[in-house]
């Protein structure tokens, strides 16, 4: 497979209180592009992101549910536009039931600014803002824009 031909612009959330955890994103803001019963779609700009009970996850992927510790192991970074809507969208989570984890600050490791934030399962997020120069930032808006 050609990797231009590869596109990964869906996450999907396995979830165990599917109600509250759509209730919470729906809170931010994000669209819901579709849904079902047991399954509901956002959109995020050029991506989606889905939820999914974590029981009917394992199911379908053939693998067992990794039990939570509390603790991060990973983050899906949401790029914004400009410094303040990292700020807009952490205290948008944080009215919405998430947990801040890292309040908006100046980013200590890429020149611009950023915050954490868990849902109330603690999936984490990072809200990053980061001058057109970024490589990984320009890498995003070069994916953004492909069309298909």
């Amino acid at each position: 497979m050609d990797h231009d031909a590869a596109l990964a612009n869906i996450t999907t959330f396995g979830v165990a209180d599917l109600t509250r955890e759509r209730a919470f994103y729906d809170e931010l803001g994000w669209p819901i592009v579709f849904e079902a019963d047991d399954f509901v779609v956002f959109e995020l700009g050029s991506a989606l992101f889905a939820l999914f009970p974590l029981d009917k996850l394992a199911a379908d992927s053939r693998a067992q549910p990794e039990p939570r510790h509390g603790g991060i192991r990973s983050s899906i970074i949401v790029t914004v536009e400009a410094p303040e809507h990292v700020d807009d969208l952490a205290g948008r989570a944080e009215r919405a039931g998430g947990t801040v984890t890292k309040p908006p600050t100046e980013a200590e490791f890429f020149r611009g600014r950023d915050a954490y934030f868990a849902d109330p399962e603690r999936n984490y997020w990072e809200v990053a803002y980061s001058p057109d120069d970024n490589p990984v930032t320009a890498a995003a808006r070069r994916a953004a824009n492909r069309r298909s």
